[in-house]
């Protein structure tokens, strides 16, 4: 087996396919390379597939009228992207850009329907991980409504730190990776913002900010923070 179809059994689309179904969904693979900071694809463009990330990171975000971006997803090797317009037929509904360099592979969304309609295992695998990340989205409005800013970035730590994947998915030590600004930009926030609620935290032991990393040293304090209440203005 190839190192691209090793890749594709990390997906969980595919990953009950038998080694003969991999091997052909390999040979339609479009592989691309990006360096860091490059734009992968942009928010209302025609959709032209399932992407999935091979190695290194992406992000799935938006950006207001007024230059604001919120992140929606941070994505790590195995994971897939832009799922949603290839079942409905809209446009892609948010952007996607690199974290550092990385590779992604891009599968024609014919070859995706199909493995849908006639393999029940990938169709449930679908509707699985819809669910997940529609639940994950829903979990993200009510952390935005009703929590405050130091109260989102805790959870957003602690869920991390846990292998929760509500907004970083199959990136392995995302947290100690984690930027202020990318941090911001997660939590619906600024960075001044968030940095004062980094040092709080800090204040509080249970993490330790080391130049651009954030080591979790203390879980239960981050989760007292999180259920905390306050003004969930940034």
């Amino acid at each position: 087996m190839t190192a691209m179809t090793d890749v594709l059994g990390q997906v969980p689309y595919f990953s009950k396919l038998d080694a003969t179904l991999l091997k052909e969904l390999t040979d339609q693979v479009r592989e691309r390379k990006h360096k860091a900071g490059e734009v992968v694809l942009l928010e209302g463009e025609p959709c032209e597939g399932l992407y999935f990330v091979v190695s290194g990171r992406v992000k799935v975000f938006k950006v207001s009228g007024e230059g604001k971006e919120q992140v929606l997803r941070i994505l790590g090797p195995g994971r897939t992207f832009n799922d949603v317009p290839v079942f409905d037929g809209g446009p892609n509904p948010g952007s996607i850009a690199t974290l550092e360099p990385s590779t992604v592979g891009l599968i024609p969304k014919g070859t995706v329907l199909a493995l849908v309609q006639k393999h029940p295992q990938v169709a449930m695998a679908v509707i699985r991980l819809l669910a997940t990340r529609l639940r994950a989205l829903t979990l993200m409005i009510e952390d935005l409504s009703l929590r405050g800013v130091v109260a989102r970035v805790a959870k957003l730590l602690l869920d991390c730190t846990r292998g929760r994947e509500t907004l970083v998915e199959g990136a392995g030590g995302a947290c100690a990776r984690l930027t202020q600004h990318q941090i911001a930009a997660m939590t619906g926030s600024v960075r001044e913002v968030v940095q004062r609620a980094l040092k709080a935290l800090e204040r509080d032991g249970a993490i330790r900010m080391e130049r651009a990393r954030v080591l979790v040293l203390d879980p239960k304090a981050l989760e007292r923070w999180s259920e905390s209440t306050g003004s969930p203005a940034a």
